[in-house]
């Protein structure tokens, strides 16, 4: 995923807002396939110590345990645990990361997500599914984004707020408890495991601060 960037942000709220945007685009990258690049970051600590960093900037503490360092695990051993958990298995995956895995209703749940999506001039790739984690964190990162492009430029961000608001309750707090419990029950790696506790932990303090 292309990173969105925004040059001049000075006050307290822009600062708050790109610190939220930054934290979901961490997530929503850890979250896709590995690549050698992410082995390499979260190998070094690289990964940790960026993401602790861009914490700094939230309105609200995130829980240290969650960013716990990886035993040294290479590239390829990240890229087979991704496979065993979220990407193999007899009828799906044991650990699948869409939202309509985790309850109920997937085609309504899958026409509300396209609906938020086209609604702020967003559309997916042919292939793509709006219920994958990647995409619904992904959609996160843009929303806080463009609020704190909204205050940098001085209009209102009301609107940006409220979405993501909206999309924090119906959606993501919604399914990624519910994910995590599932991770638990598959040993899998500290790094998975801290990212899935992270995202939650994450989801929930930030609703609550938006409300």
């Amino acid at each position: 995923m292309t990173a969105i960037r925004l040059e001049g942000l000075t006050t307290h709220e822009e600062l708050t807002a790109a610190g939220r945007s930054t934290i979901y685009r961490f997530l929503a990258e850890a979250f896709a396939f590995p690549t050698p690049e992410l082995g390499d970051a979260v190998a070094s600590g690289r990964f940790r110590d960026e993401l602790l960093a861009a914490a700094a900037e939230l309105p609200f503490a995130i829980s240290a345990d969650h960013m716990a360092a990886e035993p040294a695990m290479t590239f390829e051993q990240m890229a087979g645990e991704y496979i065993r958990l979220f990407d193999v298995g007899p009828g799906r995956p044991p650990c699948p990361l869409y939202e309509g895995s985790h309850r109920r209703g997937r085609p309504k749940i899958m026409e509300e997500l396209v609906r938020y999506y086209e609604h702020f001039g967003l559309r997916h790739e042919k292939g793509d599914l709006p219920d994958h984690l990647c995409a619904e964190l992904e959609f996160m990162h843009y929303l806080s984004f463009k609020e704190a492009a909204a205050l940098r430029a001085g209009t209102d961000c009301a609107p940006y707020r409220l979405a993501q608001r909206d999309f924090l309750s119906r959606r993501l707090n919604r399914w990624l408890p519910k994910l995590r419990l599932r991770l638990e029950q598959l040993d899998p790696p500290r790094f998975y495991l801290s990212l899935a506790r992270l995202a939650e932990e994450m989801c929930h303090r930030d609703v609550g601060f938006l409300k």
